[in-house]
């Protein structure tokens, strides 16, 4: 592809659909990859396969796209639905309205073809250089929405990721659907601290250690992967919005039967213009 031919240049939001990556052969040899390489692999993949079926001409005027690996795609048979637990971890990468992560859980809804979800996690974004802490006013209109999606069935229980035990007290104390899970980076903190694990047991939270960056694929990174599918041109001030992150166990036999990535990204394309 050539430099002075953009391939995608009206495109501003950008949706990639992995599908089931426990099936993805070129994943499979990289086991004990984080979520970082995943996500990025999953983007890279999807947008050079969907790139070279697509019509380029029709391409051109395109807003929004949307590339699904659909091979890999399997909504869930609902005869199998009750031996099955969904669970949704939503990576939120910069500050957007509550209802963007709503649109996230809804695409995980319809690719599976399930009506609720069993457990969603929310990761909130790093903090900016002037903010010292996560506070709750931060937190409370996500949770609001997770509350709301609760009250309509569509998620059973809610847990967050990354609050210390103040954090979570706070949240505990306002929330009027309780959180049940607190993921905990073990990477950051080493082990679990005391005061946390008392206090998680007394309110019957869990806690769960995770290895996910807070930063789950940086700016420059999904840049850079356009850049390799399309032109210089088409990479410019894209931003990773959010990342869903769903995987179905088997109760029974505590294995996994998918994971999966729906990931968005947006640019203003008249940025630089």
């Amino acid at each position: 592809m050539t430099e002075e031919i953009p391939v995608i240049p009206k495109v501003s939001n950008l949706v990639v659909h992995s599908g089931n990556i426990v099936n993805w052969n070129r994943l499979k040899r990289h086991p004990n990859h984080g979520a970082t390489a995943e996500i990025a692999e999953c983007i890279d993949a999807s947008l050079k396969g969907f790139l070279e079926t697509a019509d380029k001409t029709a391409l051109q005027y395109e807003t929004n796209l949307e590339c699904r690996c659909t091979k890999f795609i399997e909504p869930l048979p609902a005869e199998e639905r009750g031996d099955l637990k969904v669970t949704v971890k939503v990576f939120l990468c910069k500050s957007l309205p509550p209802v963007t992560i709503k649109e996230g859980i809804e695409k995980v809804l319809a690719e599976l073809n399930i009506t609720f979800i069993e457990t969603v996690l929310l990761a909130l974004p790093e903090l900016e250089e002037e903010e010292k802490d996560l506070s709750l006013s931060v937190i409370q209109p996500y949770w609001k929405l997770l509350e709301e999606m609760v009250e309509e069935e569509k998620v059973l229980s809610l847990g967050i990721a990354d609050l210390d035990k103040e954090q979570l007290e706070e949240l505990y104390n306002w929330a009027k659907i309780k959180p049940g899970i607190n993921q905990v980076n073990l990477e950051s903190c080493c082990f679990m601290p005391k005061h946390l694990q008392e206090y998680a047991k007394q309110n019957d939270i869990q806690l769960l250690s995770h290895n996910d960056a807070r930063d789950v694929l940086p700016n420059q990174r999904l840049c850079d992967i356009i850049k390799n599918n399309t032109t210089k041109k088409d990479s410019d001030s894209w931003e990773m919005l959010w990342v869903m992150r769903y995987s179905v166990l088997i109760k029974c036999r505590g294995i996994i039967k998918t994971k999966a990535y729906i990931t968005k990204c947006g640019r203003d394309t008249k940025r630089g213009k």
